[in-house]
């Protein structure tokens, strides 16, 4: 607890209380929503830095309250283990609700658009920092209510109420494998507490194991279970297509390190190789199908299923090098992902189009937006020195270290044979990044975008930061990896 005050917790109740104001007042603030919201998450954001302190100078933050004797302690732990996925949610959140003032000028019903907004951010922020069994599921349910209502009512009109159907079934399908995992965890412990959970290599924990990585997955949209990824992050509203991709698939990453590598570590170790397969395979069917698309959202959409294999396949090493790696590309790519939805939108509230063969030239027209595709493009492509080279070559080079685990000893072929496919999907990514930055911003420009002018600052301006962000994190990206590394290289070994 930072100078003995809960600020995670007040973090999370001025998100809860400020969306709830805004939602009762909806009637008195209608125009002026956005920029409460705006004031609300910029006041929560600020509430983080204490934590974020204490944890570089003491190695985590709790905070934990006594809530009864039969649930045990219910708490907040920022760690190593949750800090990338924690500040990546923490950031882009904020930098989403500013986009969406200029994003929803037109938007009917914009005080509950932002109420759900900010519900949507706490309880991803709270996922990444639960402690106890009941209390991560409670707040990964929270995550699903408010992203439904945005995606049932501000939708692409002539699909939205199948696709927020869709959303719904798949996630509650895993939401159930993941309480039925937690239920067999608990009744083999006698404890909520994740800290207190010590499992074995018993086959119970094996079958526990895949019970909370099917439902892990699906957040992930890994390979079977991603059909509903594509439609929902197509056709949701851009500022929560933001948090979608860049965020709460990520969730899914996380808790599968969480409650596999480091609670079920003997079984996440016995199914390492067909974990990293499904990562391969996830690779190279999110590159192809982006590669197929026309529709702009839809294309980065499908990026974001090849990219979570990417992740998948580093979690499966069980390396220090490349677990971090993976962790560390949650950061990159809640950034980058986050700006090229961003751009993605930009375009689509300007130019009301969607059909990349119908664009071309604007880097002309909205050079800022032009200037942040490319960087988030660059990222994505893993062109130094952006933030996504790191992070691809750490989860490379753990692919590495798993197939040759001890120099001059022998070589795990099926594990050497990933990697070199893992390696070779680069080339998917670099390929279905530059046909979307040509397509839409070089080549000559269509007569009826001839008018088109760029988006308002509350739109560029979070586009600008999150440019920043992804250079200083290729550049020096040793202001995670120092926090990261260590934590990983002491529960995996070096």
């Amino acid at each position: 607890m930072a100078f003995g005050i809960p600020f995670m917790a007040i973090s999370l109740a001025v998100m809860f209380l400020g969306g709830l104001f805004i939602y009762v007042f909806r009637n008195r603030i209608a125009e002026s929503a956005g920029k409460v919201a705006v004031g609300v998450s910029l006041v929560s954001t600020f509430l983080f830095i204490p934590a974020f302190y204490e944890l570089l100078t003491d190695g985590q933050s709790i905070e934990t309250a006594v809530w009864s004797d039969i649930l045990e302690p219910f708490g907040l732990q920022l760690d190593a283990v949750a800090f990338p996925i924690t500040f990546g949610v923490v950031v882009l959140g904020f930098l989403s609700v500013v986009y969406a003032v200029g994003y929803t000028s037109h938007t009917k019903n914009k005080p509950t658009f932002f109420a759900n907004q900010l519900f949507f951010i706490m309880g991803m922020v709270w996922v990444t920092l639960a402690t106890n069994l009941i209390e991560f599921f409670i707040a990964w349910e929270i995550m699903l209510v408010p992203s439904y209502f945005l995606i049932l009512f501000w939708g692409l009109p002539e699909t939205r109420k199948r696709t927020a159907l869709k959303f719904w079934l798949y996630t509650q399908a895993g939401a159930v494998s993941i309480l039925i995992g937690f239920g067999l965890l608990y009744a083999q412990g006698g404890t909520f507490v994740l800290a207190n959970i010590v499992a074995s290599g018993d086959v119970i924990f094996t079958i526990i194991f895949v019970l909370l990585a099917a439902g892990f997955l699906v957040k992930m949209a890994v390979i079977p279970v991603h059909w509903w990824l594509p439609p929902v992050h197509a056709e949701a509203p851009t500022p929560i297509s933001v948090l979608l991709s860049g965020a709460m698939i990520e969730t899914g990453a996380y808790a599968l390190v969480r409650f596999g590598i480091l609670t079920l570590n003997d079984a996440a170790i016995s199914l390492s190789f067909w974990i990293c397969a499904l990562g391969v395979v996830t690779m190279f069917y999110g590159g192809f199908m982006a590669l197929a698309q026309v529709d702009i959202k839809r294309l980065l959409a499908y990026s974001s299923v090849s990219q979570m294999g990417y992740v998948l396949f580093a979690l499966g090493t069980v390396t220090a090098i490349g677990v971090s790696g993976g962790m560390f590309h949650l950061i990159n790519h809640a950034f980058s992902k986050g700006l090229l939805f961003m751009t993605a939108g930009a375009v689509i509230h300007q130019t009301g189009i969607r059909n990349i063969k119908k664009m071309g030239g604007l880097s002309n027209k909205m050079p800022i937006t032009a200037f942040a595709a490319a960087i988030g493009m660059m990222s994505i492509a893993a062109s130094p020195p952006l933030s996504g080279f790191i992070s691809e070559w750490m989860m490379f080079l753990g692919g590495f270290q798993a197939a040759i685990p001890i120099p001059g000893a022998g070589v795990d072929m099926n594990f050497l044979i990933l990697t070199l496919l893992a390696v070779s999907s680069s080339i998917l990514s670099a390929a279905y990044m530059l046909r979307f930055f040509w397509r839409v911003f070089l080549g000559p420009n269509p007569e009826e975008l001839e008018d088109v002018k760029e988006s308002p600052r509350s739109m560029t301006i979070p586009m600008i930061i999150l440019a920043i962000l992804i250079v200083i994190f290729g550049i020096f990206p040793s202001l995670a990896l120092d926090v990261i590394v260590p934590a990983f290289a002491g529960i995996l070994g070096p």
